[in-house]
């Protein structure tokens, strides 16, 4: 999709109640003119998220993130920018246009087929809670055999597609989708020797797949008879479903997993189920192939700590070094858990509880130890062959961690547990082009840093000149302080250069509309340690008494400073001078000098 025009973005900001907006995620306590609340991006004990309401902020002064309303929805749905105004702009109101009508098109389906797959989520699931049908009794009776009572069944929405020919397919007719909507939803398949189609599921139990807003995607269907050659079916590919950028249980999961900082990864529908059900909330499943860039790139929105968790069998394990690579490129941190061969996340906490699984889950062991423990039982680590062979394994994967540090590590650890001499294993990855290590990946911006980070940059820079940050408070309190500022200060005699960056912009933008708001000035800076120091400083957390006088003193202090730094540089500039003979350049430095000094 096209850029979203700024008049459009401002216009979101506008209509948002940043209270509102904040209060239905955390609950808010009103003190004074202001919100506060405990942070929900980071664990404290005592509130210092504070959200000021008439200039549509907010800030924590425990880990320093800061912003807009855009910014809170980016951080704490871990969305991108142009997601954030997108579901901003359904909340308020507010249009999006797009220049393209074939964009247009397609935005307008992608709708059409989300409706059309609610409206199907509540039949099917209707359906096996209400019908009185033998088939729906056959369907409840296979659920309650594994353990699936009514209350599972409606917290994930689980349901039933009758064994007929016609039955989804007539239910989005009614409702009044089109043949093309119903065609291109998935739900239905073309006939081959006729015109028309027919339902995709049918006689299955139905498990919906809901994207991280949970807006329904797609399905997944369980076989009950015996002679149905798949135990299971899913959607195909649709205009909103592709089965390679999806995670099933993301929508539950994603708060768990931030709160856990990080996420347990299995493979089917029942073996998210169960652990869900049990309290361990962070799991998604891959439903059954090995991760991609996306499903990573997807859970790098939450956290970089993944716990691989497949079957054991010979697909599980083939899923999983699948997926090794991958991860690694990705600079993610990965640990690999094991169940015994027979048994997978289900069947275990069934037959061994909760607490039993959370210690499998602990004792998982590194990526390292995995790959390797799986190619010695493969290849006999006691024969020269079978030690090449696990080298040329091995080597590969270490080279496609980002960090130099951990392979030389890993290298080191190799030929330990090889009983190789290091300089050996050295060669061998120089001669398998090991030496030509892969980049280190570049990671997506984030249009909000996290509040650590933004805690560490601003923590681990030197402090913020006093004079200056008062100025700028100063200036984002009252506009009149933006005018007289313009007139006698200019972004170059400011020596902090966040500060000079956000003064230039404050200018930019006073210059245009007269005013500057905080919200629209946050919206500018990509930079979270900006953001979190323009609104810090637009808080009302100092009485700003006698402001003429503040101005003044500010002006005298950063203007002295600047001269100060000019003579300095002149001084320099003459000394070189000198050195190198240039007595013309000498003599129009020192009138420079002399000019400043008398001013």
């Amino acid at each position: 999709m096209g850029l979203i025009p700024e008049d459009v973005i401002q216009q979101v900001i506008d209509r948002t109640n940043i209270v509102e907006l904040i209060a239905s995620y955390i609950p808010l306590k009103k003190t004074g003119g202001n919100y506060k609340a405990l942070c929900p991006f980071h664990n404290e004990k005592t509130p210092s998220f504070v959200v000021t309401p008439h200039k549509q902020i907010f800030h924590c002064f425990g880990c320093h993130e800061g912003g807009n309303a855009l910014g809170f929805v980016m951080k704490h749905e871990r969305l991108g920018f142009a997601e954030a105004v997108r579901l901003l702009a359904g909340r308020a109101g507010v249009m999006i246009p797009e220049s393209d009508p074939a964009v247009r098109v397609k935005d307008d389906l992608r709708q059409r087929i989300f409706q059309a797959n609610e409206a199907v989520v509540e039949y099917y699931h209707r359906n096996l809670v209400a019908g009185k049908e033998p088939e729906v009794k056959l369907a409840r009776d296979y659920l309650k055999s594994r353990s699936i009572d009514l209350d599972c069944v409606k917290r994930f929405r689980i349901g039933y597609a009758y064994d007929a020919w016609d039955g989804a397919a007539a239910e989005l007719r009614q409702k009044g989708f089109s043949a093309e909507e119903i065609l291109k939803s998935g739900l239905v398949v073309p006939r081959e020797k006729s015109q028309g189609y027919y339902d995709r599921f049918r006689g299955r139990v139905i498990f919906p797949i809901f994207d991280y807003r949970d807006r329904a995607l797609a399905f997944g269907a369980r076989a009950l008879k015996k002679d149905d050659k798949a135990k299971y079916i899913n959607s195909p590919e649709t205009v909103l479903y592709t089965k390679g950028q999806h995670l099933y249980g993301l929508n539950w999961a994603k708060d768990a997993i931030v709160r856990e900082d990080a996420v347990i990864v299995v493979e089917g529908y029942m073996d998210l189920i169960r652990p869900v059900l049990a309290g361990i909330g962070n799991v998604v499943a891959s439903l059954g192939t090995a991760l991609t860039v996306d499903h990573v790139r997807l859970i790098r929105r939450y956290t970089r700590n993944i716990i691989m968790l497949f079957d054991m069998d010979t697909a599980g394990q083939a899923a999983t070094l699948r997926s090794l690579d991958t991860l690694l490129e990705e600079d993610m941190n990965v640990r690999v858990a094991a169940l015994a061969d027979d048994e997978d996340p289900d069947s275990f906490i069934l037959k061994d509880g909760a607490e039993a699984f959370r210690g499998r889950i602990k004792q998982a062991i590194s990526l390292f130890d995995f790959k390797l423990s799986r190619l010695t039982a493969a290849h006999n680590a006691h024969t020269i062959e079978g030690r090449a062979v696990i080298c040329q394994e091995m080597l590969p994967t270490i080279d496609k961690i980002p960090s130099e540090v951990v392979r030389d590590g890993y290298v080191r650890e190799l030929a330990s547990r090889l009983h190789i001499p290091e300089d050996a294993v050295a060669k061998e990855r120089r001669r398998l082009g090991g030496m030509a290590v892969a980049a280190r990946p570049r990671v997506e911006q984030d249009h909000l840093n996290s509040g650590r980070a933004v805690h560490q940059q601003v923590s681990g820079r030197k402090e913020l000149s006093p004079e200056e940050s008062l100025l700028l408070k100063l200036m984002l309190a009252e506009p009149k302080w933006v005018a007289e500022a313009r007139a006698v200060i200019l972004p170059e005699d400011l020596r902090d250069d966040v500060i000079r960056r956000i003064v230039a912009k404050v200018y930019e933008v006073f210059d245009k509309e007269k005013q500057v708001g905080v919200a629209a000035l946050v919206n500018l800076f990509d930079d979270g340690a900006v953001r979190s120091i323009i609104t810090r400083l637009a808080q009302d957390d100092l009485v700003l008494n006698d402001q003429k006088r503040m101005f003044a003193d500010c002006v005298r202090s950063i203007k002295g400073f600047s001269r100060k730094a000019e003579r300095q540089r002149l001084r320099d500039a003459m000394s070189a001078a000198e050195k190198a003979g240039d007595w013309d350049a000498v003599r129009g430095f020192q009138e420079q000098f002399n000019r400043i000094i008398k001013g």
